[in-house]
Formats: C-alpha cells, structure tokens, sequence
C-alpha cells in the first residue's frame, strides 16, 4: 500500500520569512502537528513543531527549580512572545527533515517513524515539493477503513 493513498493533503503551510507570529496563527489553525515551510516553488525547507515553537520562546536555562520561582500569571508568557514575535520562521524551523515519497509503502513510512523518533513525515515528490503528511494515526485510519480492523468486524 502506497503512501500517496493514506497521507493527509490539507496542511498548514509558511514562507521562510514569515514572522513568528504568523506562524502560531498558522499551528492553531492545522490539525497537523506540524507547519511546513516551503519556498516559492512549495519546495519544502523545513517544519516547525510545538516543540520547535516553545523553545523559540522560553529561555534555555529554564528548570523545574527555576519555574517555581516564576510568577503564575500570563506576563512570562506575554514577554516570551513579545521577544520572538517579529523572528523569522527561517530562524526556528528545523532542517534536519526524513521524508518519504508518495509512491513509497507505509511500512518503509513505518520504519522511519520508528528510526528516526518522529510522529509525522512530510512526503515530497520528486522535485522537493511538499504534497502532504503521514503519520503513524493516518497509517492506521486508513488500514482500518480498508480492510474493516475496526472491533466486532
């Protein structure tokens, strides 16, 4: 079974040069867990994942001893945003991407979840182009609908 029948198409998707806060508006608005970045041509540069986001906020030297001492209200987190908020994604985003292609199976899909620790993989075509993701719950979706794995059948 061949990728390109299970991955998810609708995607959020950035410009390199897009300001942090454009890009949290693209996360809150995918279902993905991830937003891709493109160049113009939908080449895919990089993503960008909660994680990503986080650490682009808060500072590296925070600990769990050092959040107890940290006001519980919204200003840390206003601040935090306030510091970020103009940096290009191009300065956030990770590079070190596996992909797959559509034409790959999703057992080799499966095998690079499980290699390289990821959720979801972006699948490009020959050219680079981002034409969609795949993921561990996708994969099982699709084997459920298809061959009828749901309980009690």
């Amino acid at each position: 079974m061949r990728i390109r029948h299970m991955m998810q198409e609708s995607l959020a998707v950035v410009g390199p040069d897009v300001t942090f806060t454009a890009l949290l508006t693209a996360y809150r608005d995918t279902d993905s867990r991830l937003v891709y970045v493109v160049d113009a041509a939908g080449a895919l540069l990089g993503l960008v994942s909660s994680y990503d986001i986080l650490r682009a906020m808060l500072p590296f030297y925070l600990d769990s001893n050092l959040v107890k001492a940290l006001p519980d209200d919204a200003s840390v987190v206003r601040q935090a945003f306030a510091a970020c908020r103009d940096r290009p994604v191009a300065e956030i985003m990770t590079t070190d991407i596996a992909a797959v292609s559509p034409d790959d199976l999703f057992l080799e899909a499966e095998a690079l979840i499980a290699e390289r620790g990821v959720n979801v993989l972006p699948v490009v075509d020959e050219n680079g182009k981002l034409v969609g993701e795949v993921s561990r719950r996708t994969i099982l979706k699709y084997l459920a609908g298809r061959y009828g794995l749901e309980a009690g059948e």
